[in-house]
């Protein structure tokens, strides 16, 4: 009885001996269990490039600044053909080619934004032709493309005097570059000297 009361005794001793050992492991596990995992991308998409910023939030301020459309998915826009954009506080707006359009938007995380609406004029687009004998220019294929593309963006980077535009998967899709002095967006394009619209062209844009 008495070799049995000990034998008893000296295992309890070692269970609490290692209680505090096994409090230890439980508080480590439950830390590690609940340390939160990377945070992430707000917007769901692929990561943008470092400098990226949704237009007015973050970076260096483009409010107010005016840009010419240079390129739309590696395609470069005609010299004769002038689309542009005056960034707002809430909103995008300039001219597309033929037709006025006022683009909203609302930023989505640190690093990006959303175009909510576009509004557009709804005026017929011509097809230009530079000079005799060189390719024709459908101004409404480049406007509908433009805004589009402009629908789908979801950040942007500034590099010198060009703005790139992502859309929301990251990929790069409009590059701009700047304008200077303060005149009117309004404006359309004019042909140069001796080019001629073809007739009976109508915009088929979006």
């Amino acid at each position: 009885m008495n070799h049995t009361s000990s034998g008893l005794f000296v295992h309890a001793r070692r269970a609490l001996l290692m209680l505090p050992l096994v409090l230890l492991s439980t508080q480590v596990l439950a830390e590690t269990s609940a340390t939160p995992p990377p945070a992430a991308n707000s917007a769901g998409v692929t990561a943008l490039p470092e400098g990226a910023c949704p237009l007015n939030s973050g970076g260096p301020s483009l409010l107010g600044t005016r840009w010419r459309l240079l390129s739309v998915y590696g395609n470069q826009v005609p010299q004769e053909l002038e689309i542009t954009m005056l960034v707002g506080e809430n909103d995008l707006n300039g001219f597309g080619g033929c037709n006025q359009y006022d683009a909203n938007f609302q930023r989505v995380g640190h690093t990006g934004f959303k175009i909510n609406k576009i509004a557009k004029g709804q005026d017929g687009c011509p097809v230009l032709r530079p000079a005799p004998g060189m390719p024709t220019i459908n101004v409404g294929d480049w406007e509908g493309s433009y805004i589009r593309t402009l629908q789908r963006a979801g950040s942007v980077e500034q590099v010198g005097n060009t703005l790139h535009f992502y859309n929301r998967s990251g990929e790069p899709s409009v590059i701009f570059a700047k304008k200077y002095g303060s005149s009117p967006e309004a404006e359309p394009a004019l042909p140069p000297a001796g080019s001629t619209p073809e007739s009976g062209a109508s915009g088929n844009a979006q």
